[in-house]
């Protein structure tokens, strides 16, 4: 993963465009997770808890396309890319989430506001919004983009599970997070993001993305 983080950061960086050193810790440990779990009052969803204990505790990725670099009409939004996880941002994520939760989003059954009822923060967008694990059990694991503002990628599921998302995110180099910025790589509202679509291919020549 971290291999093909850097990989990531190259080729933005042999297109003209500005990165950030990568952090990428070693995994967290078992006590580490369960101090957690109980400042939080729940578990941390299955497929994100093996991340942090398999892969890494705390991972910050991000780059930017150069001012100058052209795009079609349908990819113009795009500018960046991040992502980022860790042991040292849950509980703070969570809380915030909570907080919009209680003085924005408190009826869990509208239609808008229920999108952001039981999910489990895993990033923070930077606009507001962020990105969250379904905890509900008809949907447990997938991943959902939460919306402060009527953004259009409001409740869209982006993968079914965490590893799916790391898998298909990676292929297009982490667009995002905002949702103007991966639209263009989703069908519709529960398609997951699709690395092979027609977007995605042109996205990642342009980019030289292999």
């Amino acid at each position: 993963m971290k291999e093909l983080l850097q990989n990531i950061l190259q080729k933005i960086e042999s297109i003209g465009g500005e990165t950030k050193e990568l952090i990428f810790e070693s995994p967290s440990t078992e006590n580490e997770l369960i101090v957690i779990e109980k400042e939080l009052g729940q578990k941390i969803p299955l497929e994100f808890r093996k991340t942090l204990l398999k892969i890494s505790g705390h991972c910050e990725f991000s780059w930017f396309l150069p001012d100058e670099f052209e795009l079609p009409n349908e990819l113009d939004e795009i500018f960046s890319g991040n992502l980022h996880w860790g042991t040292k941002f849950i509980v703070d994520f969570n809380k915030n989430k909570d907080g919009w939760i209680r003085e924005v989003f408190p009826n869990p059954v509208d239609d808008y506001d229920k999108i952001w009822h039981n999910k489990f923060v895993f990033q923070e967008v930077g606009n507001g919004d962020y990105l969250g694990i379904d905890m509900n059990v008809n949907n447990y694991g997938k991943i959902v983009y939460l919306s402060h503002d009527d953004g259009k990628g409001h409740g869209y599921i982006l993968a079914n599970n965490f590893e799916e998302l790391l898998n298909n995110w990676s292929k297009i180099g982490f667009v995002g997070a905002e949702d103007w910025q991966w639209l263009p790589f989703v069908e519709n509202s529960s398609s997951g993001l699709l690395p092979d679509s027609s977007n995605a291919i042109k996205w990642k020549e342009l980019i030289k993305l292999n």
